[in-house]
């Protein structure tokens, strides 16, 4: 009965954590395709670990996690990891290692979910969960003697950063371009990375981050590109070189890097921001419930949200009007919250501990 209720109590509280963030759930993080020219009986060691280094990336958020020296270590043997593979028929078509052109065949590689979360772990990371924060993507670009203009949702560019996002495990969105979105923010104001006008264009789409391209053609056909990412405050750009494919791929790796980097501290942990207050002894969903709704009501309290649970243990992070002092005199009014300690964490994170009375 009492493990019932701690999963329903864990239930709850996922559910209103991932109810405050504008996060989406993702799939297959565990699977990873490639396109190969044949089906093999097992899939080629080269073949294993390429997917087992998508695997890893995709699911510690971490394009770095593969220089760790445990998982250079297992990457000597991925096929221990792989849990079940199969092929599908395509009508992509990829180069056979004769030169030949022929149809390429899609293989889908499982790997264990428990064994690459304990490589992971191993390698001192770990799985960032299926929750993640979703990137908003604006483009535009000037082709030859034409003028500038907003690259089209459907155009090629945009396909080509969706696949490597679907990659990274990073939800990708791209603006509809209506009426709203061009009477919003105009061409120009895209192209010379206005902030205050690609942050009014994009919230009504509530991304985590924003993602702003210009891309200019050469004249020999190649391209220059260069790129503004914004996310909570901080900004980022890039200004990569080579193919455009090759420069797509550089710009979307870093983003995902720096995006989902906020994940890294707990498996349930998502919102970094505000005071973290530690609530102990919350035994039932009543418990639960009355918690939650006597600290949003408390006045200092502007924002309180969920960052984790473990066993009786839920934390929260709490945004506040006048500092931790202020809810510290606001919880002495209420004899069901005793408080323990109050501990300072590395770069000086103030946690303030509770214990919830009956």
């Amino acid at each position: 009965m009492m493990r019932s209720i701690k999963n329903t109590l864990l239930t709850l509280v996922l559910m209103s954590l991932f109810a405050t963030v504008q996060a989406a759930t993702i799939k297959g993080l565990y699977s990873v395709e490639l396109l190969v020219p044949e089906q093999l009986n097992q899939p080629a060691t080269e073949q294993l670990k390429e997917g087992l280094q998508g695997v890893l990336i995709k699911v510690s958020g971490r394009s770095a996690v593969v220089n760790k020296p445990a998982v250079v270590l297992a990457l000597r043997s991925p096929a221990t990891l792989l849990q079940q593979f199969r092929y599908q028929s395509t009508q992509i078509p990829v180069a056979a290692g004769d030169g030949r052109e022929v149809l390429g065949q899609r293989l889908i590689l499982d790997f264990d979910p428990v064994l690459i979360d304990q490589l992971l772990t191993q390698a001192g990371m770990k799985a960032i969960g299926h929750a993640r924060p979703s990137l908003m993507v604006w483009l535009a670009d000037q082709r030859g003697g034409a003028a500038r203009d907003f690259v089209a949702p459907e155009s090629q560019i945009y396909s080509q950063l969706a696949l490597l996002a679907r990659q990274r495990g990073l939800p990708l969105d791209v603006p509809l371009l209506d009426l709203t979105d061009q009477g919003g923010m105009d061409v120009s104001d895209l192209w010379g990375f206005f902030r205050p006008q690609i942050e009014q264009a994009s919230a009504r789409y509530q991304p985590d981050a924003v993602l702003v391209g210009r891309l200019l053609q050469r004249s020999n056909g190649g391209w220059h590109t260069e790129w503004l990412l914004l996310k909570d405050g901080q900004s980022r750009t890039f200004e990569p070189s080579g193919a455009l494919s090759l420069q797509l791929k550089s710009v979307l790796d870093d983003s995902a890097d720096f995006v989902l980097s906020s994940l890294g501290a707990s498996r349930f942990s998502y919102v970094e921001s505000g005071l973290q207050l530690e609530v102990a002894n919350v035994d039932d969903i009543a418990d639960y419930l009355q918690l939650l709704e006597y600290l949003r009501q408390l006045p200092p309290v502007e924002k309180v949200r969920v960052s984790g649970v473990d066993a009786d243990h839920i934390m929260f992070r709490v945004e506040l009007e006048g500092g931790s002092q202020a809810l510290e005199q606001a919880t002495r009014l209420n004899p069901r919250m005793a408080p323990m300690s109050r501990i300072t964490a590395q770069a000086e994170d103030t946690v303030l501990l509770y214990r919830w009375q009956e």
